[in-house]
């Protein structure tokens, strides 16, 4: 130990500037990994929330049309039918035509609802018509952030050279906390991400983006012989 000292002593700045290395490896080690954690809580935080906001629009859906069954007094189970035309007037198939009773939307639902005549439900057709255009502003809101949230989500990855490097080459965001329910199927990741941006479209508009080409909007068929 006194052989130590008189070394020290003997070259202070010499082992000065190696203990001086040694607290500057130690800061930025810790630094270093206080950092990669803040990014790592950040974007799991980021994921956890694109997951439940993707979870809440399907569950909007579901309620649409079960608060829609409730107001007319129809058995969910009875018109598969009926829930899809639901379906496409709140993802805006049916916008241009508008939601009065001369609309190829009344003439629809007419036609897949089974258990009333036409004049039973024209009777509660201004209630109905006023729940479709409120469930319609409210899911095209819920697009709207879903789409802001994953926006953020993007933008948070990308930007800053390290940051960007810590997000992606480290940790490997978009990770398996990102999750994408579909059904029965969940989807991970970069693929979960990917089903996130595919803003629900109804049949006819997804065609139309495929092949640059629209036809007339067609009242759809109850699936029922007259």
């Amino acid at each position: 130990m006194e052989a130590l000292i008189e070394k020290v002593k003997a070259r202070p700045f010499l082992f000065g500037g190696i203990a001086a290395a040694l607290i500057a490896v130690i800061v930025l080690v810790t630094s270093c990994y206080s950092y990669t954690n803040g990014v790592r809580s950040t974007g799991i935080e980021k994921e956890q929330q694109l997951t439940a906001q993707y979870l809440d629009n399907q569950n909007y859906l579901s309620a649409y049309i079960s608060g829609f069954h409730e107001q007319v007094s129809v058995a969910q189970a009875q018109s598969a039918v009926l829930d899809e035309i639901l379906l496409d007037a709140v993802k805006g198939r049916y916008d241009e035509g508008g939601f009065d009773v001369d609309s190829a939307l009344f003439t629809a639902v007419v036609e897949a609802y089974p258990e009333a005549s036409a004049q039973t439900l024209l009777q509660n057709w201004g209630k109905i018509q006023d729940y479709i255009a409120s469930q319609r502003e409210g899911y095209r809101n819920q697009q709207s952030k879903l789409l802001d949230i994953l926006r953020s989500y993007d933008s948070w990855r990308k930007t800053g050279f390290v940051k960007n490097f810590i997000a992606g080459s480290v940790l490997g965001f978009p990770s398996d906390n990102l999750e994408a329910r579909v059904g029965d199927t969940v989807l991970r990741g970069p693929v979960a991400r990917d089903k996130m941006y595919q803003i629900v479209l109804t049949r006819d508009a997804v065609a139309a983006y495929e092949t640059g080409e629209m036809d007339p909007l067609e009242v759809p068929s109850s699936g029922t012989e007259p």
